[in-house]
């Protein structure tokens, strides 16, 4: 039996051990997780209070400091000397993501989230280890594989760097426990980047195991371990691939929610069509759904051109105007009747209404449950701008000066570049129904018109956006609206018709002359 034949039995074997209890697993996570078909805003995972970064910083410090001397059984001067390593690590590891992740200082919830994942590992590790099961049973993956879809690949790798060493630090100040951690980590970050769904999550166990097993074999020979190691030591570490990815499928629901961090995998299912909210809106706002559709095809082609999160910017383009499901017959893609609901009413009252989908938008997301990151686009899609028509339909109704801000939108601005996106995609796509002639001359002028109103308008002076970026999603709406509104060829069939319904006019129009 070859080499090639070996390695594949082995996977078809790991694959085995691991899908069952992983499959249960998995049934368990989606019973008592938010599931798609049904209403939440459970209160027991909402966090409203602000706690200081340093503050945040300090307890971690704390916590992993207790812990490892606990572990460790030092004396007073070894605490002292755990004490300045672990204040050289920490300070380093900050350095080093302030220059590759500088936004993850500012975000109080992601640094708590990391903190308590690297002290729950820390303590775990502890706790197995007094219990006398082998460090290659200890599921540190699930560190890098949290963090990475949580936060940032980056700051997965520094917290697996740090973890590793720690891990080193208990088990004997190992070079090869670190090493054996660490690479496990990297291996792990790598995979949990391609994660498309919580099946995909079953996938890099698979790896974990094969790097693991590797490893163990290479570090047998390199050491030379005695031959009745290997073999315990290969299932220890298939336990550790399957136990990291079962914590993560149970931890990640919980941890998503309560940290309002929104993964891609989150977002997919957000995206489905079947989900309650977007099905309530394609039956009962059917033209709102329609221009939904088409300002999220809008977002996610310009979210790649500049950089931005393009399923993101598609699935808040979904949901940017659910709050039109209160009123959807004061909106005009709605409206099947010739006459408009606005005509019965005052300018300052259609104006009153039409900004109020904001508000109920908002507040159907947090009946349904969505993500905070969704509503803040919801909220955020309109900024403060002026409701254009109703405010110039006041001066034509011979109010003078009328009063702006009651013609405005609430806000606030974007603060996002996917905001931004889906505010100007939204103004787009509505303004290019308008167009008699959708040129693409004509489709250039709009869109540059309508981005420079906005830019003017100040609506985007809280986003980082260049005038670049703004040139490059310009340039992307356009292209895409040329392609919707193309001129179609006409068909030699087509003509026939026309030409016989013209002669079919004429006869009728002699007939009656007649």
């Amino acid at each position: 039996m070859n080499s090639k034949n070996s390695l594949y039995i082995m996977i078809n074997f790991i694959k085995k051990i691991i899908k069952k209890p992983v499959k249960k697993i998995f049934e368990w996570t989606e019973k008592t997780s938010a599931a798609a078909g049904y209403k939440v805003a459970p209160k027991i995972f909402t966090k409203d209070i602000y706690i200081p970064i340093e503050i945040i910083a300090i307890f971690i410090y704390i916590s992993l400091l207790t812990t490892l001397s606990f572990d460790l059984d030092l004396s007073l001067s070894g605490v002292f000397g755990l004490m300045v390593f672990l204040a050289i690590v920490m300070f380093f590891s900050v350095i080093l993501i302030k220059r590759t992740y500088k936004e993850f200082t500012s975000d109080d919830e992601g640094v708590m989230l990391t903190g308590f994942i690297i002290i729950f590992i820390v303590f775990l590790s502890g706790a197995l280890k007094i219990y006398g099961i082998p460090v290659w049973a200890v599921p540190t993956s699930m560190t890098a594989i949290l963090i990475t879809l949580l936060i940032s690949p980056v700051v997965a790798g520094v917290a697996s760097l740090i973890v590793s060493i720690f891990l080193g630090i208990l088990f004997d100040f190992s070079i090869t426990i670190f090493l054996f951690s660490f690479l496990g980590n990297i291996i792990s970050i790598y995979f949990a980047t391609k994660v498309k769904n919580r099946q995909d999550i079953v996938k890099i166990g698979y790896y974990i195991i094969l790097m693991n097993i590797v490893f163990i074999g290479s570090f047998s020979f390199i050491e030379n371990w005695e031959s009745d190691m290997v073999l315990p030591s290969v299932l220890w570490s298939a336990v550790n691939g399957i136990s990291s990815v079962m914590l993560v499928s149970a931890f990640l629901p919980y941890l998503e929610r309560f940290f309002s961090k929104t993964t891609s995998i989150r977002l997919l299912e957000l995206s489905d069509f079947n989900q309650p909210l977007l099905k309530r809106m394609k039956f009962e706002t059917p033209g709102s759904f329609h221009h939904a559709l088409m300002v999220a095809s809008l977002s996610e082609a310009a979210a790649e051109v500049i950089g931005a999160h393009p399923l993101l910017c598609r699935v808040g383009a979904y949901y940017h105007d659910v709050g039109k499901i209160v009123t959807p017959e004061y909106f005009i893609e709605n409206q099947s009747d010739a006459s408009s609901k606005h005509d019965d009413l005052k300018s300052q009252m259609s104006s009153f209404v039409v900004i109020s989908h904001v508000k109920e938008g908002v507040r159907l997301a947090k009946e349904y449950g969505l993500d905070k990151i969704v509503i803040d686009i919801i909220q955020q899609h309109h900024g403060t701008s002026l409701v254009h028509y109703f405010y110039m339909k006041a001066i034509e109704n011979g109010q003078t000066e009328p009063e702006k801000s009651v013609y405005r939108y609430p806000g606030p601005r974007p603060k996002t570049k996917e905001s931004a996106i889906v505010m100007l995609a939204d103004s787009v796509e509505a303004a290019s129904r308008t167009l008699e002639e959708p040129s693409y001359t004509h489709l250039q002028e709009m869109v540059y018109k309508i981005i420079n109103n906005k830019f003017i308008d100040d609506q985007l002076t809280e986003v980082e956006l260049t005038l670049a970026d703004l040139h490059k999603i310009a340039e992307k709406f356009v292209n895409i609206l040329a392609g919707i509104f193309h001129s179609r060829v006409e068909y030699p069939e087509e003509k026939e018709a026309e030409k016989e319904r013209k002669e079919e006019k004429s006869t009728d129009a002699d007939k009656n002359l007649q």
